[in-house]
């Protein structure tokens, strides 16, 4: 039977780990595999999707514990291993290593690995969706695409988002909701904060491809569904302070806020709005995504104070701020002058 593998200490966690620490563990690992230093790795990148999987599910988390402490048990209960054999066994497996790691190890710079169709699709699922706006009846028009960038953080095109409107990412089995934090209307980009988790981040490539190069562009299927399309970068031309990119695929109808992936996975350009009504793929310039990331909403101001009681005011005055006892004492004086007057009138 083969040993269990320990999906904690793949993604590098304690067993008592949240669903947040699971998540932020994978999203690092994530991140470190697309830098262009990284050598590609695709059976530990199997396994750490694998144990995403499972620790992210309470129901099959919770069966894999119980299977793991029962394999550990089982373990324990074999015959012990000698001093000596662990000591020889560890110069065996050190040397081995050794021998592998120079034979194996890269002679230069790892180079980005060119990615297929249906691989990007399957690395980029979840990390692309739908936005759409709903009224108070519930119903939903079509707003374009976004994209995760951050954890809950998203980027799409605000030209076509109506001030104010109520906005969800459409996930395909859910509708989460989400709000713009940062407009930039001269980039005609935006970025969303989402009530949730929606998908695992892309990465962005801000230096523009050279011409010739191979892309892959998003399409959106009748039903909202995501798909990806090869294609080839045909010109890189200059579209204000930035640059945009023309490929042999041209943007979708309705597609705006999609993203341009190079041949690694990483966004290259946004489908944006030209002043005429025409998209095209803008690259998002560099150090745009630090310098505009979400900022929580400033607390409301407190509200004024209220003016202190008026303390000064005459001893006949009845308004409220004279000091109620003071105006008991008053009126309680004013009725007994009262009686006097009628008592002495009846004399």
């Amino acid at each position: 039977m083969p040993a269990l593998i320990d999906y904690y200490e793949v993604l590098g966690i304690p067993r008592n780990a949240k669903l947040t620490d699971v998540h932020r563990a994978y999203n690092r690992w994530v991140a470190e595999f697309k830098k262009d230093t990284t050598p590609p790795d695709p059976r530990r990148e199997a396994l750490l999707k694998e144990a995403l999987e499972v620790l992210s599910d309470d129901d099959r988390r919770d069966a894999y514990d119980k299977e793991f402490a029962a394999a550990n048990r089982a373990a324990t209960a074999k015959k012990v291993i000698t001093p000596g054999a662990v000591v020889a066994g560890l110069v065996a497996v050190t040397a081995v290593g050794a021998i592998a790691f120079v034979v194996t190890r890269p002679s230069g710079p790892a180079v980005p690995k060119a990615r297929g169709t249906e691989e990007i699709r399957q690395a980029v699922q979840g990390a692309v969706s739908p936005l759409v706006a709903f009224d108070m009846s519930g119903k939903t028009t079509p707003m374009g695409v976004a994209f995760v960038i951050e954890d809950k953080v998203m980027v799409a095109n605000c030209q076509a988002l109506a001030p104010g409107a109520q906005l969800a990412v459409s996930t395909g089995t859910k509708q989460v909701p989400a709000r713009v934090t940062v407009a930039d209307e001269k980039l005609g980009l935006c970025k969303l904060l989402t009530d949730g988790y929606v998908g695992e981040p892309l990465s962005v490539n801000s230096t523009p491809p050279a011409v010739g190069a191979k892309v892959f562009g998003t399409t959106v299927g009748p039903k909202g569904e995501i798909g990806f399309k090869e294609a080839a970068v045909t010109k890189v031309v200059d579209e204000g302070d930035s640059k945009a990119i023309e490929s042999s695929m041209p943007t979708q109808p309705g597609g705006y806020g999609a993203p341009l992936l190079d041949a690694g996975g990483k966004v290259i350009a946004v489908a944006t709005l030209k002043p005429d009504g025409t998209q095209l793929y803008r690259v998002v310039p560099p150090g745009w995504l630090a310098e505009n990331r979400p900022r929580p909403a400033e607390p409301p101001p407190p509200p004024p104070a209220e003016p202190a009681p008026d303390t000064t005011g005459s001893p006949a005055m009845k308004g409220p701020g004279v000091p109620i006892k003071k105006r008991i004492e008053e009126d309680a004086d004013k009725r007994l002058k009262d009686m006097d007057k009628q008592i002495d009138s009846a004399k």
